[in-house]
């Protein structure tokens, strides 16, 4: 699906898969390694393709990206592939610059999900997806912290433990509306600020934002012991 956009009534996925996921320490990018027989980005992308509500799925990979043509749904009507940026943030704006210059409606919802996080459940998804269409608030998926955390200083000496109470760990997808996440986004990089999510583009921008607690096995693949973990999940979510 290209070109004009402005007739899309349901969601729209963002799948930012331009990183080389460094601490992998593998041979290609990690979104190509395999949980079971298949690749984290296939699982991923078809946790979006198969949910109802999303009608297109923008896929952000690496303009040297050698892999994506042999994924299993690459050729799928909801799917477009376009060129990212090294940096997350610049992925995901190239992404809402596509979906600006064929003109997606405004209000249309953006879910942005990392590829490394194959274990979502489309019960998450919901649940995200249902707060923000309740609330047209920008919403996003978090877990509480329940480990005990310490600041340290530049030597390494631990200098007290950190109130956790009110911590949560950010997941994905985060959602928004479309017009708003594209201007947050678009200023927090010609203001040069600092983003490591959509959220906190957001949270800049002034708006506020609601967290939707869901599934503590919704991880993102970084290590390589993470490999099995996620087999481990997806079978188990198989089970149930």
């Amino acid at each position: 699906m290209q070109g004009d956009l402005s007739t899309i009534k349901g969601a729209v996925a963002i799948i930012p898969a331009a990183g080389i996921g460094e601490r992998m320490k593998a041979s290609k990018p990690k979104q190509y390694l395999k949980v079971g027989d298949r690749t984290i980005l296939g699982i991923t992308l078809d946790k979006f393709l198969s949910y109802d509500s999303v009608e297109l799925v923008v896929l952000v990979i690496s303009p040297s990206d050698q892999y994506f043509q042999d994924l299993r749904y690459i050729d799928h009507e909801k799917i477009v592939v376009i060129d990212g940026c090294d940096e997350r943030v610049g992925s995901v704006h190239n992404a809402l610059t596509f979906l600006f210059d064929n003109g997606l409606p405004d209000n249309t919802a953006i879910l942005v999900h990392d590829a490394a996080r194959p274990c979502v459940t489309h019960s998450d998804i919901d649940k995200v997806y249902h707060s923000f269409k309740q609330s047209n608030k920008p919403a996003f998926l978090a877990v509480p912290v329940v480990d005990t955390l310490h600041k340290i200083d530049d030597n390494q000496h631990v200098e007290g433990p950190v109130d956790r109470s009110d911590l949560v760990r950010a997941l994905t997808p985060q959602v928004s509306a479309f017009i708003d996440l594209h201007n947050a986004i678009k200023s927090a990089i010609e203001n040069k600020l600092p983003v490591t999510d959509d959220i906190s583009a957001l949270k800049l921008a002034g708006h506020e934002v609601e967290v939707v607690f869901g599934r503590n096995d919704n991880i993102k693949i970084t290590e390589p012991d993470d490999l099995a973990l996620a087999e481990f999940y997806i079978e188990r979510q198989k089970d149930k």
